[in-house]
């Protein structure tokens, strides 16, 4: 048709408040009353930043352990329920920030007040077969990031012997990983770098390495 397509491919204007169908991306009256789970997923980053900002005696508004320490045990005990279908995104959130505010507590501080209370909670995920593959990484990258904090040794002597074994696996599991880009790494869309190199070298078709120089076929 001669419609005008909008960059979701929905005829936008149609769907708009006020439109005939009031559906769609672009409608303004679809809405719905947030879910608990989700206010409780918010407050994980609000906690987070919270920890970052005023853990260490430096702040401008420094909070001490009997302040920090009974607020993360509640978001622990909140994130330890099951009874939701979203309970194991919630504990996704939680094992991305968890390691943040970690290094905000500082090694020696985390390792004496902070991990035993999630230790059980990080390994529980870790083991559950019930856990969705994005938890299982979460969990897995939350457990290396934590071991490299505290030390791997020191870390692997603090856990239970299944524990124990949990972590090796995770560890050997993310070490057969493959390696990420470079540091420097430009992403392109035309592939790996080095990949249009030989364009210049006249081997391909020329409106081709005409379109890639920015020059007419």
């Amino acid at each position: 048709t001669d419609s005008q397509l909008y960059s979701c491919g929905s005829l936008a204007p149609k769907l708009r408040k006020g439109g005939a169908g009031r559906i769609g991306c672009s409608s303004c009256d679809v809405n719905r009353e947030k879910s608990p789970w989700e206010a409780t997923d918010g407050c994980v980053y609000l906690i987070r930043e919270v920890v970052v900002r005023c853990a260490s005696p430096e702040s401008p508004t420094p909070l001490a352990d009997e302040i920090l320490l009974p607020m993360l045990r509640e978001l622990a005990d909140v994130c330890r329920v099951q009874h939701f279908p979203q309970s194991d995104d919630l504990r996704t959130t939680l094992w991305r920030n968890l390691p943040g505010m970690a290094e905000a507590l500082g090694k020696q501080r985390f390792k004496r007040l902070y991990l035993d209370v999630f230790q059980n909670l990080l390994f529980s995920s870790l083991d559950a077969r019930s856990s969705s593959q994005l938890s299982q990484h979460a969990a897995g990258q939350c457990a290396e990031e934590l071991a490299d904090l505290v030390g791997r040794t020191i870390f692997r002597a603090r856990l239970e012997d299944d524990q124990r074994d949990t972590l090796d696996r995770v560890l050997r599991e993310r070490a057969a990983m493959p390696a990420g880009p470079a540091d420097g790494a430009v992403f392109s869309p035309f592939g790996p770098p080095g990949l249009l190199d030989h364009i210049h070298k006249g081997t391909v078709h020329p409106g081709v390495a005409g379109m890639t120089r920015g020059t007419a076929p």
